[in-house]
Formats: C-alpha cells, sequence, structure tokens
C-alpha cells in the first residue's frame, strides 16, 4: 500500500522516470498532429538514399521499417472538496480544502498485455507553509501493475501483479476507499476468471483469487528492527459471484488476513467468510442481505505495562439487510429504502475472547454516514460495536441534478448505556457534463448518551459538517 509518509521533497526518481518514458512513448504520434488519447510508438521512416554513378534515375528509396503499434490512452482527474467543520463544544469550527490530482496511462503493449500506470498528488491547500506541522502531502504511485490475459477453455484468464485498487462486491471489506483524499491500493497479484467473450458486467459468473502485502516487516526491507521476527503483515482473499435470474445476484467473499497489528492488539490472524444475496425485483421493490463471520486469535496488549499481554480468541460477525426501490432518474423521479446494519461488538475487549467486527480493508463511506463519524467502527466505539438503522430517499430534480436525503440512527452493540445519536445527511450531486460534476453536502449529528464513550461530544450537542466538492476528468 503506499506510504502516506511520502512527501514531494523525497519524489522517487522512479516515478520521474515513469512520466518522461510514458510521454516519450506518446510523442511520434501526437508530433504529426495525431490525437494524444489513443497515441502510438511509431519508427520514423528512413531517409532516403540515393546512389548516383552516372546521371541515370536514382535508385528508389527504401520502403520505410515497419511501424510498431503501441496503443496508450491517457487518462486524468482533478478533484477539490472544501469542507467545513464544527465538532461543537468547546472545539472551533474549522475550514480546508482537499486537492487530488490523478495522471494515468494504459498501455496495450501487444494483445493479452497491458501496463496501467498511474500517479497521484493528494494535498490540504496551504498545509505547506504551515512550519510547525507536517504537510500532509503526497505524491506518490496509485496504481502500477502488468495484465496479462487469454482465454483457456472457454474461460477468460486474467493476472495482474503490481500496485493496484481492489474493489471487492459493496466494498464492504475490501475497497480504494475512492472518497478519501488518498484513496486505498494493494501491492500484490490478483487472478480473475470469467466465462470469455462474456459482456462485463453481466458475465453469469465470475471469480477473483488475491494476495497482497500489506507491511513488509522483513530484515532487508522491513521498517521494523531486524530484531523483530514478527511475519509480514499480508492478505489473500477469494471472491465469487454468481447471476441469478431475473437481475439477481449471489456473492461470497473469503478473507484472511495475517500478521496484523493494530491499536491494542497484536500479531492478529483473522479469517472472515462474508456472503451477499441480491434478490430480483419484485413489485418493484428489491432486497439485500448480507453476513458476515470473522474468526481467527490476536494477543492483546495492555496500555499498563504492568500489566501481561494475553491470547484472545476472536469470534464476531455482521448482519446487514436493505429494502428499497431502485435509484431515482428522469423517468423513475423518486426512490427510498429502509435498512440496518449490526456489528457485534465487545463489553470486556481486554479478556480470552474478542467480539468486535473488524470491516477490515472496507470503503465505509457509503454505509455509516455522510460525515464519516465511523470509517473504523470497532476503533470508534472502543470495540463496543455498531448498530446503524437507517432510512434512505432520492428525488430527481433534473435529468442532471439529484437530491439525496439519509437518516441514520447509531448505537453501541453491547455494553449498558447503547444509543450514540442521529445523523441526518443531504447530498445534491450535479452533473455538469460527462467529465465534470459539482457536489454539496450537508450533515447534523445529535448527540445522545453513550455519545461521551465514542468522543462524539455530550449528549445533546449537535456536530455540523459541510463540503463542496468539484471533480473533472478525462
Amino acid at each position: 500500500m503506499p506510504n502516506p509518509s511520502f512527501t514531494p521533497r523525497r519524489i522517487d526518481l522512479t516515478i520521474a522516470a515513469l512520466i518522461g518514458t510514458t510521454l516519450l512513448l506518446a510523442w511520434p504520434r501526437h508530433a504529426h498532429g495525431q490525437s494524444v488519447a489513443s497515441a502510438r510508438i511509431a519508427t520514423p521512416p528512413a531517409a532516403p538514399e540515393t546512389t548516383t554513378v552516372t546521371p541515370a534515375a536514382p535508385t528508389p528509396a527504401p520502403a520505410p521499417s515497419a511501424a510498431l503499434p503501441v496503443p496508450i490512452v491517457f487518462s486524468g482527474e482533478i478533484r477539490t472538496r472544501s469542507e467545513w467543520d464544527r465538532p461543537g463544544g468547546a472545539v472551533a469550527a474549522d475550514a480546508f480544502t482537499y486537492l487530488r490530482t490523478r495522471f494515468g496511462a494504459r498501455i496495450d503493449a501487444a494483445p493479452g498485455a497491458r501496463i496501467v500506470l498511474q500517479l497521484q498528488d493528494s494535498r490540504v491547500l496551504g498545509a505547506e507553509g504551515n512550519t510547525t506541522t507536517t504537510a500532509p502531502d503526497v505524491f506518490d504511485l496509485h496504481q502500477g501493475y502488468v495484465e496479462l490475459s487469454a482465454p483457456w477453455r472457454g474461460i477468460g484468464l486474467g493476472v495482474r501483479a503490481g500496485r493496484q485498487e481492489i474493489a471487492l462486491a459493496n466494498e464492504r471489506l475490501v475497497g480504494p476507499v475512492g472518497w478519501s483524499n488518498t484513496g486505498r491500493s494493494f501491492d500484490g497479484a490478483r487472478l480473475m476468471l470469467a466465462p470469455a467473450n462474456a459482456k462485463p458486467g453481466a458475465e453469469p459468473w465470475t471469480a477473483t483469487l488475491f494476495g497482497a502485502t500489506v507491511e513488509e516487516r522483513g530484515r532487508r526491507f522491513g521498517a521494523t528492527p531486524a530484531t523483530d521476527k514478527a511475519p509480514d503483515h499480508a492478505v489473500a482473499g477469494l471472491f465469487v459471484t454468481r447471476a441469478l435470474p431475473g437481475r439477481g445476484a449471489l456473492e461470497a467473499t473469503a478473507l484472511y488476513d495475517g500478521g496484523a497489528r493494530y491499536r491494542a492488539y497484536d500479531d492478529a490472524n483473522r479469517a472472515t467468510l462474508d456472503a451477499r444475496l441480491r434478490s430480483p425485483r419484485l413489485l418493484g421493490v428489491s432486497a439485500e442481505l448480507e453476513g458476515a463471520w470473522q474468526t481467527g486469535s490476536q494477543r492483546y496488549v495492555p496500555a499498563d505495562t504492568t500489566l501481561m499481554p494475553r491470547g484472545q480468541r476472536v469470534r464476531a460477525w455482521l448482519v446487514g439487510a436493505r429494502l428499497g426501490t431502485p435509484s431515482a432518474t428522469p423517468a423513475r423521479r423518486a426512490s427510498a429504502a429502509l435498512g440496518v446494519d449490526v456489528l457485534s461488538g465487545d463489553a470486556a475487549p481486554g479478556d480470552g475472547r474478542y467480539g468486535a467486527f473488524s470491516t477490515m480493508f472496507a470503503t465505509n463511506h457509503p454505509f455509516y454516514g455522510l460525515m464519516d463519524l465511523f470509517t473504523d467502527p470497532a476503533a470508534r466505539t472502543k470495540d463496543r460495536g455498531l448498530v446503524d438503522a437507517l432510512a434512505t430517499s432520492s428525488v430527481a430534480l433534473d435529468p442532471a441534478v439529484t437530491l439525496r436525503a439519509d437518516l441514520h440512527h447509531f448505537s453501541l452493540a453491547a455494553g449498558d448505556t447503547r444509543p450514540l445519536g442521529w445523523e441526518g445527511d443531504l447530498i445534491l450531486p450535479v452533473r455538469v457534463s460527462g467529465a465534470a460534476a459539482v457536489e454539496l453536502g450537508y450533515t447534523l449529528f445529535l448527540a445522545e448518551r453513550a455519545a461521551p464513550l465514542a468522543g462524539l461530544g455530550a449528549s445533546g450537542t449537535t456536530r455540523h459538517w459541510a463540503y463542496l466538492q468539484l471533480r473533472a476528468g478525462f
């Protein structure tokens, strides 16, 4: 995964070389007035050579050398998001602006061989002028991989190796966290299977097997001391889908996370099994059910050094359900849905059994409220778990404008005092064109009795947050 401490002052020469090489590869076609978006490498014709023995007619020039076509497709995105955050109480309000810039190239080197490079710069505007803190600026290789594909006995096989985004299903367990200003990518390899010649997005079945190194701890390249004999932190998973009649689908994920360290826990080795069923529409209403089971072992390391670490058995679970109508469109102006998510918790997380469900490498922004109070539900709730009852609705005001409203009620899944609070969200995305969009959002959180335990303010206090996001890409 990309190193968040990487700053512009430490730009790797390799990344600079990648930019230069990509531009040089595109130049031959661009120089002749052709489109940069589909540039090709071409060998220039050899200069005509005339051998004149007598004033007779010159020898014909040799034929130009054969061109080697290598299509290159460029892509890019600039996204800026200004946020206003007012947490309430004695904490002052704050306003700031994120900027994320991405530039990529896809090179189809040969049939069945593809190279993808994507650079990313992420920063907070004005933060570099603040010398009292570390500027939160990251310039890094967000994606860089080679992909090989070929049919085999009616099955399309694909292998992708290198740094890459991985999104599985609804991103409940594994996702690229696109809302984040830096996002997430994995350093590893992926094997992808699907029926040959199937239309992307309409395959009767798919299977994905992947493995990635999250933290290298070896003697040569690890960030930890050489005396640390802990294994690398690595993750591996299998994801399969099966289409059902009537646009239904069944998805299953098996995930193993080994050698993890987080908060007060060390040597965490956890396996997670998740299944999700999307039913066909019946009378215009569709349903979605999801369940997950997490098991394994880890070591609890108390903050009090006078206490001894102890081993723990991990036994946790998640249940989610949705019932709603199709998304709003100009032809179908309104939609609505009801749902609930329950993540198990642990009222005594320091004993021999740990029961708080971890969302692992999820993209949690679409699930637990726009304010992102629960980007890591287990950490935010002090391992007490989370219950999120929600209602959402959207109205198409115009072909390019849709208003969405969400209401969440949060509570702890374990403990004596459970109500955390209410959150209401309003989102107004406006599509300017196929390549540009504007989005406005506002959210309000009202704290309840258990909010102080989760650091969400005293009961009865309110938190406000708003944003304006602009995005353009090609």
